[in-house]
């Protein structure tokens, strides 16, 4: 039976951009009854129970290959509060679900998490990573870079984390297996030639508009490339890349509304979503509100936006249907998960006019619209609130789920 591994680097914290999308994966594989696993690599968000983050986020099946080298790592929970009574120098705790200690935060930097016991702990000032079973300790790593390597205590080998990655899957699965890895700054060299050696499938999948001039982004020749967006695929052709939908819809919903004044904006609120200029617009048009979904841009508190803007930060379910209507004002967008779950749940979307998602968003769905600058958006944001009738759009049906599965089908040769 063929199974499909996710590699993926760190912890996830909350549910976007990647992590809807392995998600996504999850599901769709889950339906086509192939067993998945998420791989772990690299300790990015140190969190106070790794196991409890990640099936509250929806995971089901995981692997850390760092820490669960340690007999200890899927250990309960057991370390009571009164614990610290023992600790010195303590800047913050946190606590596990059922409150019992996770994480210890000190005032020189140093973090120490637990299980049944201590799992490890970062030495700050040595950027020093130590992990223990339950009588001795298992590694300890350099983590000053961003790619580390770890002194393995019982073997004496030093392994990066790339080659940990590579025992865990030369141990665990086959040839016949699908390996897939969101994209990366880089791909190492020890994952490369752990792929070309062992003549395993590995499936890169890219989701990014890499045709965009700020990208720095090299195809992989040795092997899969997927990408997120059809456009690509017919830009550069199906024999260099497949198009796969990160995530997919159970159904579109269609609704009619006689004006659109509720707005929403959803994603990590980094320099390429420009939510600065939503926030702008909104200042501007204080007989509409827009939400806020995920982070605020850099440069603006919750003290900054104005009486008509609400910041919700993130959440585990973005509830579009308290909507009419979904705003993006993003500089470059590949698929645009966020717009396609819009579209799903039968809100207004509203566009900036750039490619890839946004763009062909607008020419398969003419209830959907596009600005190419501020004054455009405020006039259309005025247009909205005016009575008439306004269509919500549908171009998340290309996305249904059963089309989605054809296509991993096709793709992965499943």
């Amino acid at each position: 039976m063929v199974k499909v591994f996710t590699i993926k680097e760190g912890v996830p914290c909350s549910i976007y951009g990647f992590e809807s999308s392995q998600l996504a994966r999850q599901s769709i594989f889950e339906e086509m009854g192939i067993e998945q696993q998420l791989v772990i690599t690299n300790l990015h968000n140190l969190v106070p129970n790794f196991l409890e983050t990640l099936e509250t986020l929806g995971f089901k099946n995981f692997y850390h290959v760092i820490l669960e080298k340690s007999d200890i790592a899927r250990d309960k929970p057991a370390v009571d509060k009164s614990f610290l009574e023992n600790l010195e120098d303590i800047r913050a705790v946190e606590y596990t679900k059922e409150g019992f200690v996770g994480l210890v935060r000190y005032n020189n930097g140093n973090v120490e998490c637990y299980t049944s016991q201590l799992l490890y702990r970062y030495i700050s000032k040595e950027r020093k990573f130590i992990l223990f079973n339950k009588n001795s300790i298992v590694l300890e790593g350099d983590v000053s870079e961003n790619y580390h390597s770890y002194h393995i205590k019982k073997t004496g080998a030093i392994m990066s984390q790339w080659q940990l990655v590579s025992e865990y899957l030369a141990e665990n699965s086959t040839t016949d297996d699908r390996f897939i890895v969101d994209m990366i700054d880089k791909y190492p060299l020890q994952l490369r030639k752990f792929f070309q050696n062992t003549n395993r499938q590995l499936f890169a999948y890219t989701h990014y508009n890499i045709l965009a001039p700020f990208m720095k982004f090299v195809f992989q020749g040795w092997c899969n490339n997927i990408v997120a967006s059809p456009v690509l695929e017919e830009c550069l052709g199906s024999d260099k890349v497949r198009f796969l939908p990160p995530v997919y819809v159970e159904q579109v919903e269609e609704e009619v509304y006689t004006s659109v004044k509720d707005w929403c904006i959803v994603g990590n609120m980094t320099f390429i979503k420009r939510c600065e200029i939503a926030i702008e617009a909104f200042k501007n048009t204080p007989n509409s509100n827009l939400t806020i979904y995920g982070n605020l841009p850099k440069g603006y508190t919750e003290a900054d936006l104005p009486n008509n803007v609400r910041f919700a930060g993130f959440v585990e379910k973005v509830p579009y249907e308290k909507h009419e209507g979904y705003i993006s004002c993003s500089y470059s967008e590949c698929f645009a998960n966020s717009a396609v779950e819009a579209s799903s749940k039968g809100l207004v979307c509203l566009l900036s006019n750039v490619d890839l998602g946004h763009k062909y968003y607008a020419s398969i769905c003419k209830k959907t619209k596009t600005f190419s600058s501020f004054n455009e958006l405020l006039e259309i944001l005025a247009k909205y609130q005016q009575d008439g009738e306004y269509k919500s759009s549908t171009f998340a049906r290309e996305y249904v789920k059963s089309k989605a599965m054809e296509c991993y089908k096709k793709v992965l040769k499943l």
